[in-house]
């Protein structure tokens, strides 16, 4: 003979949350829930778009010229932007002075980029960075 009852360690947990000593921690579980749900569609749906930038790494005895001509050597590519140059002194845009905002750049376009500044003398490589989404 079968039944149709639920599973016993559903009811009991059934049991446990309805317990009104547990109501206020349920409803704000509950409520969390929701609200991270609700955010999770909104960051995927109508959130601002990821910044996807192409940073430009140079060896280390590099000078400021050699780092200038790749500027020059590389300029913008399509949807590849290539961003002005930060102005704020910290010591990572003294590192990394060439970046490239390539959000919304094709996938030739990032190729174009890529293989003008890897063929420039002085540099390292191009590292990708996502911020986000």
């Amino acid at each position: 003979m079968t039944t149709t009852s639920r599973a016993p360690w559903l009811g009991q947990t059934l049991r446990y949350l309805a317990d009104p000593r547990r109501r206020a921690a349920v409803v704000l579980g509950a409520l969390a829930t929701v609200g991270l749900v609700v955010f999770g569609v909104y960051a995927v749906l109508d959130g601002p778009p990821p910044k996807v930038e192409a940073v430009v790494v140079f060896a280390a005895e590099a000078t400021t010229a050699e780092k200038e001509a790749v500027r020059a050597a590389c300029p913008t590519v399509g949807n590849a932007r290539q961003e002005p140059p930060d102005t704020s002194g910290l010591a990572t845009s003294r590192a990394y002075p060439l970046r490239y905002d390539i959000a919304q750049a094709s996938s030739a376009d990032r190729a174009a980029i890529y293989r003008c500044v890897q063929g420039q003398p002085k540099v390292v490589g191009v590292s990708e960075f996502t911020q986000g989404q």
